[in-house]
């Protein structure tokens, strides 16, 4: 039986948010003879009524919540409210949430909302820090099956950081130092090291070794792997997940004179042995690389090519619509596999390549062929891009490549930070970050719905890093209101096409539930499960099911 562990399991609305002040309310008044009123009205966006918009009655410690939707004409009703004060708020996606102090009587109350695009920009606070540990180079980091982070750069003094708690804890360190390596999850959860150098020395670049290792997180302990085939080594391989879990190791820089390679290998799991499989088109190193729905490896780092489980071959597939980028030997973009099953590649190096200016492109696995996407009002590559349990994506920080960007910098890195949402094309900015940040920081999303950050503050090898800070993101989502918490899951590993029931707290009518891959990143590519996966719902209540689907290429397995 094919099994998936689950990491990260959304609901759309899915978080109750504590980040905003909330307005004082009088209680319920209590008393055994208590006539209920009704709190109606109508909900616009200009002229236009605005459909299954989310309103919501409560008291701050939601002991009384109420829900309804908006129909077809914008009205909604809530009957049988009891007399007091609540709040009042009502939220549609891509409009601002509004939130107003209301006291009811027995009678009918009556308050129209009248909504405007969205405007919220998140926010960046910091949160804790990496216990004195810098990571300004061959930085990773993942998430954990427990919800913590594990930072590290050489395997010899990893951090484990607790987005709850804001505490980090220094865990056990391997014997052999290992960095400029590649990382992805194993499906029990624990966290694969493949090859790199021996240390985080960024200057080295010759001295690509062999090593598989895995660290236990519930035992703190280390252990050792048969090492990769390759003789000469694999510094920074690239790593993508197959349908059936196993892993697959490709290019990567060999020693003695950092020379990259095109053979690739695959990790038997049941075995933890690599065999060969066919040689990419042309050298390269830690590709941007991810599954598609066709059951193929997308691998778009350079050219664009396409890896076949099943013959153990590559093949060409469409050109970027952008094909002439700066860098020769590193990419300039992240990828992510989109919901439908498209994929999208993000960043652009303008400065020099071509004369280029679409931040962008989306690739077709039906016809093999990219097309330009958007752009935000500034165009950088080798940005912090995490995928969002709303469907965008978060676009952070990066390098424009330029003297003078003419936004703050340094040495061309910006804070800047934009929300994606690729079924529109639209960009829409956000808070900066509190530090300038290069490719070398890492940045997941975490169990609450935040995104954490920390690394990259060097922005120059000659300069030493100036901040161990971990900054969370608190993206617009979070101000949304009242929002429900899964207060039970009915299993945490499940089969493809199986069912999950949810129990959920205070009770509300579900958007959606999504299933989002374990992010497992170094620099800016991601080479755990970058995709989201939405899943048929049927809600009675409190409780929900959710089907999981039964394709291996749309759920492969492993941890989401």
């Amino acid at each position: 039986m094919v099994r998936v562990t689950l990491r990260l399991i959304w609901l759309l609305p899915a978080m109750v948010s504590p980040l905003r002040a909330q307005p004082t309310l009088e209680a319920i008044p209590a008393g055994p003879a208590i006539s209920l009123g009704i709190v109606r009205g109508t909900v616009t966006a200009g002229a236009i009524a605005v459909s299954n918009a989310r309103v919501t009655i409560s008291v701050p410690s939601l002991a009384y919540f109420r829900e309804a939707r908006t129909n077809s004409a914008g009205r909604y009703v809530v009957k049988g409210v009891p007399p007091g004060g609540y709040r009042l708020g009502v939220a549609s996606r891509d409009y601002g949430y509004q939130e107003i102090a209301i006291q009811l009587s027995d009678s009918a109350l009556i308050r129209d909302f009248s909504l405007a695009p969205e405007t919220e920009p998140g926010r960046w606070d910091v949160i804790g820090n990496t216990a004195g540990e810098f990571f300004d180079a061959s930085d990773i980091g993942i998430l954990l099956a427990d919800g913590r982070i594990m930072y590290c750069h050489d395997t010899i003094t990893p951090v484990i950081f607790d987005p709850a708690t804001g505490q980090p804890f220094m865990a056990a360190g391997s014997d052999l130092p290992q960095g400029c390596m590649n990382i992805t999850l194993l499906p029990d959860g624990r966290p694969i090291f493949v090859g790199g150098q021996p240390g985080s020395d960024p200057g080295q670049f010759r001295n690509a070794v062999r090593y598989v290792k895995a660290y236990d997180p519930v035992a703190n302990t280390w252990e050792q792997f048969a090492d990769l085939l390759n003789p000469t080594g694999r510094w920074y391989p690239g790593m993508a997940r197959l349908a059936d879990g196993s892993l697959l190791a490709m290019g990567g820089g060999t020693r003695p004179i950092a020379e990259r390679t095109a053979t690739c290998e695959r990790l038997n799991l049941s075995t933890m042995t690599w065999t060969w499989t066919g040689s990419m088109l042309n050298p390269s190193e830690f590709s941007p690389s991810a599954l598609l729905y066709t059951g193929e490896v997308l691998a778009t780092w350079s050219p664009p090519q396409l890896y076949n489980p099943t013959t153990g071959q590559w093949r060409p597939t469409g050109p970027l619509d952008q094909p002439v980028r700066g860098w020769p030997d590193h990419s300039d973009h992240s990828l992510i596999v989109l919901a439908d099953g498209r994929a999208v590649v993000i960043g652009i190096d303008r400065a020099n390549g071509g004369p280029y200016s679409v931040m962008s492109e989306i690739y077709d696995p039906t016809t093999e062929l990219w097309s330009p996407g958007s752009s935000p009002a500034l165009l950088r590559e080798k940005s912090e891009v995490v995928p969002l349990p709303d469907g965008r994506v978060l676009v952070a920080a990066g390098d424009t490549e330029l003297a003078n960007p003419g936004v703050p910098h340094v040495n061309g890195v910006v804070k800047w930070t934009d929300l994606y949402e690729p079924a529109t094309g639209v960009w829409r900015r956000m808070a900066d970050m509190g530090q300038f940040r290069e490719y070398h920081a890492v940045t997941l999303l975490v169990p609450d719905g935040r995104v954490l950050t920390t690394g990259g503050t060097v922005i120059d090898f000659g300069n030493p890093p100036n901040s161990t800070d971990v900054e969370a993101f608190s993206p617009p989502y979070l101000f949304r209101g009242v929002r429900p918490q899964i207060a039970n899951l009915s299993d945490s590993v499940v089969s493809r096409g199986g069912n999950l029931t949810l129990t959920i707290a205070p009770t509300t009518r579900l958007t959606s539930v999504v299933l989002l891959g374990t992010q497992a990143t170094t620099h800016w590519v991601d080479a755990g499960i970058p995709r989201r996966v939405v899943l048929s719902v049927q809600q009675s209540g409190a409780n929900a099911s959710v089907t999981l689907p039964t394709d291996p290429s749309v759920l492969p397995l492993g941890s989401v």
